[in-house]
């Protein structure tokens, strides 16, 4: 159940994922159910406002933001999840960024996944590809991003992308769960 403390009552908590796709769905239930159990997880197309291949960590965080503000219109809490990538050392490395906004305007931050990509990929993105389709197009598979990800094909299924943003989430969920160390 959730408190809301504006209104002085007691309801179920709706949580909006600011995406209709469903590893980033997924990731967010059984992120929040750990902490909220009475939850209801629901999904809504919105726009990230950026590059469909964010190519900063900036540009990532940023979509996130959006698609997490974006999506409050339709719960008590935002959930934004954006995939992208940076360059560190001269290698083009995918990282990923959760943003969870609440009515009170707070805000949790949490990223991560960060690995490096092969030089074919990593020379297609910086030629104007997206990671997703080109994905798809090195495997003959479909929704690749629906599905185990980049992360899934290249740790062969010991890690997906599923897995890796439920941490993501419940990393954005810190300030929520444990507001006694943010005061």
């Amino acid at each position: 159940m959730y408190v809301n403390k504006q209104m002085n009552n007691v309801s179920k908590l709706t949580v909006s994922v600011g995406s209709s796709n469903p590893v980033k769905v997924g990731a967010v239930t059984e992120s929040f159910k750990q902490y909220y159990t009475d939850c209801e997880v629901v999904s809504q197309k919105v726009p990230s406002g950026i590059a469909e291949q964010p190519m900063s960590e900036e540009e990532t965080v940023r979509g996130a933001t959006n698609r997490a503000l974006a999506a409050l219109e339709y719960g008590d809490f935002g959930v934004g999840l954006e995939g992208g990538v940076t360059m560190i050392g001269g290698a083009l490395f995918e990282c990923a960024w959760c943003v969870v906004v609440d009515k009170s305007g707070k805000k949790g931050v949490g990223g991560g996944l960060y690995f490096e990509l092969p030089k074919k990929i990593a020379d297609k993105i910086m030629a104007g590809g997206e990671l997703g389709p080109i994905m798809n197009e090195l495997t003959g598979e479909d929704n690749v991003k629906e599905k185990s990800g980049a992360i899934g094909i290249f740790t062969k299924g010991k890690l997906d992308r599923k897995t890796a943003y439920v941490q993501l989430v419940t990393s954005a969920l810190i300030k929520f769960v444990s507001p006694e160390w943010f005061v």
